[in-house]
């Protein structure tokens, strides 16, 4: 009980240091200043929505490379994560830089 507890206290706190994180970026990006509650959509929304579609393409990605075309599981799983952890980035910046 303690440790879900500690875990959903975790999660909430890492949320809230996201969204200040997100806001700074923008600040210092030079964009207009935006509400608080449509900032922390737009991290819930990549946190939960955006990473999981990620995860699931790059899983799936992995999956083929390893069976569909028989590479080595290493070289399936580098090749996933490393297409996983640009997208991911990529996605970061862009909404970072939306206006």
């Amino acid at each position: 009980m303690w440790s879900f507890l500690g875990d959903l206290l975790i999660g909430l706190f890492d949320f809230v240091a996201d969204v200040l994180l997100f806001r700074g970026l923008r600040r210092k990006h030079g964009h207009p200043e935006r509400d608080v509650a449509q900032d922390a959509l737009e991290v819930a929304r990549f946190d939960f929505v955006t990473t999981v579609f990620i995860a699931l393409v790059c899983a799936g990605l992995m999956l083929l490379l390893a069976f569909g075309f028989g590479l080595p599981a290493s070289w399936s799983v580098g090749i996933g994560i490393a297409v996983g952890g640009i997208w991911g980035v990529w996605r970061y910046v862009r909404l970072v830089h939306e206006r």
